[in-house]
């Protein structure tokens, strides 16, 4: 272990790691992040702070890591992280750091975020209000997509937010829609605590972060994507990533949003839409049962209706191919120019839809 480790918590001006802290008036500490250049020097770095100021591990909980992004900063100190110091202000905690970490040249630092199984428990039990400004709420705005109203006019029925299959003859691509169009804001669990074990449902890769509160953040409602000829089932079970704590099933991180499956399996379907009906998620982890509520939206999205003929969905949307007028109407949009009207005749039926627009644009 270096000696600059072995004195963490002298204030020093440092260039590998930085040590922020909250702590309460009487000295105890409740909160800790740490900045270092990597992932093996942040835990060495957490381990020798947690025993020089004999906290022992087991009391406190992990409840973010991994790679920050800090280009834009050109030093870490208490001054820099206002948003840190005045959230951890109104739970009565105090910043304190063992010094400035220089950032200069450096684009991401690894990162570890712990609170006290203290302040978590007491978090929980007050239930309390997070944002209190910032209410959840999700809006579609289709102005901000260019479709033939009569797209837009079927597309609408995702507004109520029902488990939904379309029958996506159109080759519309529904993933990028949605992600276009879907706004607002919704708050999940950063992560959830049961029997012992971590479980993460905050994934900085698939949530567009807006803020956060420790065990809560606030993300843009999500639109989550699996594709069966590209993705794997795995997706769909519990991964173990380090002792005690596992990343979420796609679908618990689709939380308070939408979750759309390209071509699955009629099987992953009905286990998806069984588990939204009863309303939970069960299963075994290290010998422990575990329950976990689930809530999210289900979109099928498939050319091929007659695979999923048996199954029932609240709303069915049905996107035929582009008519020769839409299908021109289209062309113009995308290309810029008005095509004559004979050009229709030279397409097959299989190019009058969206992908097919797109793929003759990239030719030209």
């Amino acid at each position: 272990m270096s000696e600059s480790i072995n004195n963490i918590t002298k204030p020093k001006e440092r260039r590998d790691f930085v040590v922020m802290a909250g702590m309460r008036k009487d000295g105890t500490i409740d909160f800790i992040k740490v900045y270092a250049l990597n992932e093996k020097l942040a835990i060495e770095v957490l381990e020798a702070f947690l025993k020089e100021n004999n906290i022992h591990p087991s009391d406190f909980i992990v409840i973010q890591r991994g790679y920050e992004d800090v280009k834009d900063k050109k030093a870490i100190t208490t001054r820099s992280e206002e948003e840190l110091s005045a959230m951890l202000g109104r739970l009565g905690l105090r910043l304190v750091s063992n010094g400035v970490l220089y950032t200069d040249g450096i684009d991401k630092l690894y990162q570890i975020t712990a609170i006290s199984r203290e302040l978590f428990e007491s978090l929980q039990k007050e239930k309390r209000e997070i944002f209190e400004d910032v209410q959840e709420k999700i809006t579609f705005n289709f102005s901000k997509v260019d479709l033939p109203e009569k797209y837009v006019k079927k597309l609408r029925l995702l507004e109520l937010m029902e488990d939904t299959i379309i029958f996506n003859m159109a080759e519309l691509e529904i993933p990028n829609l949605l992600k276009a169009i879907v706004e607002g804001t919704v708050l999940i669990p950063r992560f959830l605590e049961k029997e012992d074990l971590i479980i993460r449902i905050f994934d900085e890769e698939l949530h567009e972060y807006r803020g956060s509160y420790f065990d809560k953040v606030l993300i843009k409602p999500p639109i989550i994507h699996w594709d069966f000829y590209l993705d794997s089932l795995e997706d769909f079970s519990f991964k173990k990533v380090e002792e005690s704590i596992y990343i979420a099933p796609l679908f618990l991180r689709a939380t308070g949003g939408f979750l759309i499956l390209t071509e699955p399996s009629e099987d992953l379907v009905k286990t998806l839409l069984k588990l939204k009906k009863r309303g939970e998620v069960r299963t075994i982890l290290e010998g422990k049962r575990i329950t976990i509520p689930i809530n999210f939206t289900l979109i099928v999205d498939t050319r091929h209706p007659e695979r999923y003929a048996g199954l029932k969905f609240p709303i069915r949307i049905n996107l035929p191919p582009l008519d020769d007028e839409t299908f021109l109407k289209v062309l113009e949009t995308n290309l810029g120019i008005t095509p004559p009207t004979e050009i229709v005749r030279i397409f097959p039926p299989d190019y009058k839809t969206f992908l097919g627009v797109e793929l003759i644009k990239n030719l030209l």
